[in-house]
């Protein structure tokens, strides 16, 4: 009672500065909360070359600086953000494709009604990471398909909501499925430049791809964010960390979602135990692959194995507060010896992050795609070049076919010139209908697609 009698004969002036300290309290809190980071220049790591001078000064790569927010400083909240920020509104428009072996991967297609789409428009293929799906690499298919870009996301056999039609996951680093819808992508779309961007796992797809089928590739340029390196080091000491746990159980929750397909194959008990990479490795995809050990199934999956017959452009994103993939893997060496390889690394910016702003906004996904355009600006123009370079011709019974200037006679063939036509490789081409049950298969004869509508729409 006294209390209350106390406060009562309390001057209104007090009120009011008690009231007003709590509410400047509040607003350093939320300055501090809102204010940026000092602005931070990423460091570059190249080798000189006349794509790479031509990128740095196009992208503005000296100039380009991150700063992102006091709140999104630490590793975890970049890390977690993403997953949880609300999706931009995507619309996606879902193909199967059948494999050879008579495996479906889904691609899902971004429909942008308000943005006209050119024939000759750069093609972007998404690869998200293991386990997921379109909805998680949304925010870039949203950004290409606003610059006019087809956009289009690359789903692992049983990932994303497709079905298991074999009993077959794909590897970490197996670029088989990957090549073929390549290359339906380059038949479907000849004119069009194509592009690849990978997140996390991902890239180890990526990567594997990219050095197995080198300038057969038929990628214009290639981009990685967050790519893990030294990935048989990592997943052999993985199991330990939170974001190990979340991804053992999402594969775990991806082997029960397709196991009457893979019951005939695998020990799902001794499978669904496993509580490490490595053991989950050997009981999963070694038996799916044939493979006798680890040893053997990093040896063909490893992304790095082939790194040397890489010539696409590539740009790598790393963050050195990364909570997954330890910075002291970064391969500096590789970046620096390689003419096509480009590597941007941040102090902040977690894994696959990269925010800043307020609402957050990706600051890596802006930059791989002022990368691929640059990329595409810088082989057009030479290829332009070439094309309007002189030729010339020498003739030898009848047959005209072009030589180059300081060729002698001795080395003039006199055999007629042979005319072949390009052998596209045997694709197959599957339809789901609304019910998700009947499979109208079409086999392309003469080496040619057969291509069926038979798409579904969905929004993210």
């Amino acid at each position: 009672m006294f209390e209350l009698s106390y406060v009562s004969l309390l001057p209104v002036p007090v009120y009011a500065a008690i009231l007003g300290s709590v509410l400047l309290s509040i607003g350093v809190f939320l300055k501090g909360f809102l204010h940026k980071m000092p602005p931070e220049m990423p460091k570059l790591y190249f080798r000189e070359s006349s794509l790479n001078s031509y990128v740095t000064e196009k992208c503005k790569l000296k100039e380009r600086l991150y700063s992102p927010n006091y709140w999104l400083s630490y590793k975890h909240v970049q890390t977690v953000l993403p997953v949880i920020l609300p999706k931009p509104d995507v619309t996606y428009e879902r193909e199967y494709l059948q494999m050879r072996d008579k495996g479906v991967v889904a691609m899902d297609w971004v429909v942008h009604p308000h943005v006209k789409v050119k024939r000759k428009t750069i093609t972007i293929l998404v690869i998200p990471p293991l386990t997921e799906g379109a909805a998680q690499v949304s925010h870039i298919c949203y950004k290409a398909s606003i610059r006019g870009y087809k956009a289009v996301v690359f789903n692992r056999r049983g990932h994303g909501g497709s079905y298991l039609t074999t009993p077959k996951l794909q590897s970490f680093g197996d670029p088989a499925d990957l090549r073929q819808v390549i290359k339906y992508i380059k038949l479907r779309m000849p004119k069009s430049p194509l592009a690849a961007v990978a997140y996390g796992t991902g890239c180890g797809l990526l990567m594997s791809y990219l050095g197995e089928f080198g300038s057969s590739a038929l990628l214009t340029v290639g981009v990685c964010v967050s790519p893990c390196y030294d990935a048989p080091q990592r997943f052999a000491t993985g199991g330990t960390s939170l974001y190990d746990l979340v991804l053992l159980l999402r594969l775990k929750s991806l082997l029960c979602q397709h196991a009457k397909a893979l019951a005939p194959v695998l020990d799902l008990d001794k499978a669904m135990s496993a509580w490490t990479f490595s053991e989950h490795h050997r009981l999963v995809y070694c038996p799916l692959y044939g493979y006798s050990d680890l040893e053997q199934f990093w040896e063909m999956n490893n992304p790095i194995r082939d790194v040397d017959d890489i010539e696409v452009p590539v740009l790598c994103i790393n963050s050195l507060d990364d909570p997954i993939c330890a910075c002291s893997d970064i391969p500096y060496d590789l970046f620096q010896c390689y003419p096509n390889f480009l590597l941007v690394v941040t102090s902040k910016g977690g894994h696959c992050g990269f925010l800043e702003g307020f609402p957050p906004r990706s600051w890596s996904d802006t930059l791989c795609l002022d990368y691929v355009e640059s990329v595409v600006e810088f082989t057009t123009k030479n290829t332009q070049q070439q094309q309007h370079r002189p030729r010339f011709y020498t003739v030898s019974n009848g047959a005209q076919h072009p030589s180059n200037s300081n060729n002698t006679s001795n080395n003039t063939s006199t055999s007629s010139v042979k005319k072949t036509t390009p052998r596209t490789s045997h694709a197959y081409l599957q339809n789901i209908y609304k019910n998700n049950s009947v499979f109208n298969l079409s086999q392309s004869r003469s080496g040619s697609i057969c291509r069926k509508r038979g798409t579904e729409r969905f929004t993210i």
